[in-house]
């Protein structure tokens, strides 16, 4: 790490009253490129009264120590974990073990650092890890993380800190609740703990910002510009949250609906103060292309001589004047998402366009002047035909010739990314089981041949790494206890997925009218909603876009101020009620 050269846009601050261990539970490189670890970052740069050193994790490694100041991380006065993947969980537990810190936040007092966890994976479910952090922050950060730190800085004592945090929305302290599941894994009883006060929520509501609200702060983006990057010395801007499509695999999609963008101005200002650092921008969103404006937005970094670079694009947000506008700045590939060769499959994933349709979108790249093109399939899928190997291949090798114009032999400017499907929380496939580990093996090898046979290059992903990510998706706090044998060394982590072992994680589907391990926290969506998205899977048919009615109020995340939008919540008078 200390070989990388870095650059820094804002200046960073060396110094204050409060010290946070900013903990990134993976490789240098890849928490350097994330967008939210350096959002933490830049919030204790600017806040009075705190500053951030940063720590990232390589297993079998050496007693962490900071980047910055090579302090440990119990000399901090809060841990920071940025936990953006669901296998981070254990890197979480491997984390606090090398530090010298207990694991178990109830064997942690004054004399440890507060350890607080946030990021994209316990949006999803911070269960597997309720045992262990004093405290989650859950939902979009932006208003939570200010209140944190203003309450932080007002209190001395900890257990005061949580208990003025009760009821906040984003904000979900698990040592208040006892869980206990029933044989399926569904949560069947939840009781109160001795130190919960009154105002402690039994469902935490996560905060969803208005576009008004993100339209009012500066947009996340990498303050610190690195060699030792996928990004080399790319600027990335996160330029708006949300996407409209609803496809139904996507938790992102779900969690972060409607579409809100940030400021241009706002943009364009971290373009104009990292001029003099780099030249090579990426514009980051789950649907950058419905950007309002997004050519004059692209027009405008070209003009200030910025290379250019977007997050994946959907076809329906194409256009030749963004194309052309791409070609001029520099980037050479397009990168699209149809996910499945087959057209009804396609539709059943509520994705609303052609193969046809694809191949269109590449001719018009061609004129444009891009000149590669990037897929992502998945494989695995519920229904799946053994014949959608075969329809892949077809289309990844079409994509090729329609943006070569060519027809003859020769290797295609096309390259493939295979994933494992994996079921996700709080979307329609909750409900539905992954292929067991030999069967999806089997199939991904069906993929890798057919993209052989074809001359497609393709990176495929691994069967059993997709299968640990569901049992931590959809575990439990049972998960988090399993994770501990691992951490402390005494299992090892393909235990986590083997059929026989003592320490199996097992995968959680959901059930209607069953509480699912991951329903200590909410935005709003209704159970209702998904079940229907669920039920449209199966028929085929297409979901409008969000919003495509004004006052849309039909998955229950805007207008529903109810927990949970299908039942009433628990109340604090009723610890076992589970509904």
């Amino acid at each position: 790490m200390r070989s990388n050269r870095e650059w820094t846009i804002f200046q960073r601050k060396q110094a204050d009253d409060c010290l946070v261990g900013v903990v990134y539970p993976a490789a240098y490189a890849v928490g350097m490129s994330n967008l939210g670890f350096q959002w933490v970052l830049r919030q204790l740069d600017i806040t009075p009264g705190f500053f951030g050193e940063r720590f990232f994790h390589t297993p079998g490694a050496a007693a962490p120590r900071s980047l910055e100041g090579r302090r440990r991380p119990g000399d901090c006065h809060l841990l920071a974990f940025s936990v953006s993947f669901e296998t981070d969980y254990l890197a979480v537990l491997q984390f606090l073990a090398a530090a010298g810190l207990p694991l178990q936040s109830a064997q942690r007092d004054r004399r440890h650092p507060l350890v607080v966890a946030g990021g994209a994976a316990l949006q999803v479910n911070p269960e597997p890890l309720a045992l262990f952090v004093d405290l989650v922050v859950v939902g979009e950060a932006e208003a939570a993380w200010a209140e944190l730190l203003a309450v932080y800085r007002d209190t001395a004592d900890r257990q005061e800190l949580l208990v003025r945090l009760a009821g906040r929305p984003g904000f979900y302290v698990p040592s208040w609740w006892e869980i206990r599941y029933g044989d399926d894994g569904a949560i069947v009883q939840q009781e109160r703990t001795a130190d919960a006060p009154a105002g402690a929520e039994p469902v935490v509501r996560l905060p969803v910002l208005t576009a008004d609200d993100l339209a009012a702060l500066e947009p996340p983006f990498t303050n610190l510009l690195s060699t030792g990057t996928e990004f080399a010395r790319t600027l990335l801007v996160e330029v708006a949250r949300g996407c409209p499509t609803g496809c139904r695999y996507c938790w992102a999609g779900y969690r972060y609906r409607p579409v809100r963008p940030f400021a241009e101005s706002r943009i364009l200002a971290i373009a104009d103060a990292a001029r003099g650092h780099t030249d090579k921008i990426g514009l980051v969103s789950t649907a950058v292309g419905q950007y309002p404006d997004l050519a004059r937005l692209m027009a405008d970094l070209h003009r200030r001589g910025f290379h250019l670079g977007l997050s994946s694009m959907r076809l329906a947000d194409l256009t030749p004047e963004l194309l052309r506008i791409l070609a001029e700045g520099g980037e050479d590939t397009l990168t699209l998402a149809p996910e499945t060769g087959a057209d009804s499959m396609r539709a059943r994933l509520n994705k609303p366009f052609t193969n046809e349709q694809l191949l269109d979108g590449c001719r018009t790249a061609r004129a444009a002047g891009i000149r590669r093109v990037r897929l992502y399939f998945m494989a695995g899928l519920p229904g799946e035909e053994p014949a959608d190997a075969d329809a892949a291949a077809a289309l990844a090798e079409a994509a090729g010739r329609a943006l070569t114009g060519r027809t003859g032999d020769g290797r295609l400017p096309v390259t493939v990314s295979l994933s494992p499907f994996v079921p996700k929380p709080n979307t329609p496939f909750q409900y539905a089981a992954m292929p067991p580990l030999p069967e999806l093996r089997a199939t991904l090898r069906r993929y890798a041949a057919a993209f052989r046979r074809r001359g497609i290059d393709a990176q495929i992903g691994s069967a059993r790494e997709a299968h640990l990510q569901w049992r931590l998706a959809t575990g439990s706090r049972v998960t988090g206890q399993q994770l501990v044998a691992v951490a402390e060394g005494t299992a090892d982590p393909a235990d986590l997925i083997a059929e026989h072992s003592a320490v199996a994680a097992r995968p959680f589907v959901a059930t209607p009218g069953r509480r699912p391990p991951w329903a200590m926290t909410t935005w709003g969506l209704s159970e209702n909603h998904i079940l229907e998205e669920w039920r449209r899977f199966r028929s085929g048919d297409l979901t409008p876009p969000c919003p495509s009615l004004a006052g849309c109020t039909r998955c229950g995340i805007c207008g529903s101020t109810d927990p949970s939008p299908d039942a009433p919540p628990s109340r604090p008078d009723d610890p076992e009620s589970t509904r």
